[in-house]
């Protein structure tokens, strides 16, 4: 239905997925256990954009999608366009694994506060993810057929190329049909249901 010319582009989501919530659980368990101190709770707050700093209702809605489902991507997409397999995927790691310093620190610091922080967050942290996982499987594509061009610029027996006219288009496709509305559902999310969960039980 969406014309997608990729037929693992979603297997390949779902396994990205698996490894961001590898890294998450990893970091979120080990947090729980080796107590992080307040500075690096402090450390990892400055990791949200003084954009988001102060502000309420819409315009807090914009400055999420602004940042987390333009800004992010653009980023990833710079990333991918260096013949360096996978490093586009720092952005997913760093955000799973700071999501999950967070959530351990909550909870260690104040079980019960912590526990409805976790709760509250969860809903609008997974879409979040999952939308960057989709966007991470189209530069996959992307990203090998530079890598595979450039290869072969210094093999005497040449492999296939693949269509970067062809990824970029199923990145397109990916992004606009189904990172961007995701990534708008958990601005929305993040925006006014996670307070509205907090508020519910605080």
């Amino acid at each position: 239905m969406l014309n997608i010319k990729d037929q693992n582009y979603f297997k390949r989501s779902i396994k990205i997925f698996i490894i961001a919530t590898f890294f998450f659980l990893i970091s979120f368990i080990l947090s729980i256990i080796f107590s992080p101190s307040l500075e690096t709770f402090k450390n990892i707050s400055n990791q949200v954009p003084s954009s988001l700093d102060n502000v309420q209702g819409l315009h807090k809605l914009w400055n999420y999608i602004l940042n987390n489902a333009i800004q992010v991507p653009f980023q990833m997409f710079i990333f991918s366009l260096i013949p360096i397999p996978f490093l586009y995927f720092l952005n997913m790691i760093s955000t799973s694994i700071i999501t999950g310093i967070a959530f351990g620190f909550a909870i260690h610091f104040d079980f019960n506060k912590g526990a409805i922080m976790v709760i509250s967050s969860v809903p609008h942290a997974i879409i979040e993810i999952l939308a960057m996982c989709f966007v991470i499987s189209g530069l996959y594509k992307l990203n090998q057929a530079i890598i595979r061009k450039i290869s072969n610029l210094f093999r005497k027996t040449k492999k296939q190329n693949f269509s970067f006219k062809l990824a970029l288009s199923n990145l397109l496709k990916i992004y606009f049909l189904i990172s961007l509305p995701l990534y708008i559902i958990a601005a929305f999310l993040e925006t006014y249901l996670t307070d509205f969960i907090y508020n519910l039980f605080t």
